[in-house]
């Protein structure tokens, strides 16, 4: 197997722990808002790892698109990629997205950890978080899309 197609499993993979995590965050920050409930630790951890996670994932996307043949053929006649809907999304849609979705999902994790009360915790976090799902949702290439780019759900190791 080679290192491009581990690092392609290997960031397949990352975005179940994403979503999971994601999930998790969400079914708790949102039950915090409706609540009214106190803020803890384990509120706070939630966001922690998640936008850990995320991180991590948007850090080996930036491996992948500076490694990836894809990207390397897109930049050779940046014109033509953008009219080409395969190699746009990878160039630039995909990758400008998650990368959004990571910077405000980070904002929401700084501006909990400073408001001033339990309920602007809360509230901060989920809108944010909210906003990153949705972006991270639309934006992975999913098989069941209608696009050639879709990616299976799992990696067939070595396969891709």
């Amino acid at each position: 197997m080679t290192p491009d197609i581990l690092l392609k499993d290997t960031h397949n993979i990352l975005r179940w722990v994403v979503l999971l995590t994601c999930a998790w965050a969400l079914l708790r920050l949102w039950s915090g808002v409706r609540g009214n409930s106190e803020w803890t630790k384990s509120d706070r951890m939630c966001g922690l790892v998640f936008t850990s996670f995320l991180n991590l994932q948007v850090l080996l996307g930036i491996v992948l698109y500076a490694t990836s043949p894809v990207t390397k053929a897109a930049m050779a006649n940046f014109g033509a990629a953008m009219k080409d809907p395969y190699l746009r999304f990878f160039a630039v849609e995909h990758p400008t997205a998650m990368l959004l979705a990571a910077i405000i999902a980070q904002v929401g994790y700084s501006r909990a950890k400073r408001a001033a009360s339990d309920r602007a915790r809360f509230l901060n976090s989920a809108i944010a978080y909210t906003i990153a799902a949705v972006l991270i949702v639309l934006s992975i290439p999913w098989p069941f899309t209608f696009l050639k780019y879709a990616r299976p759900l799992l990696p067939a190791f070595g396969q891709s």
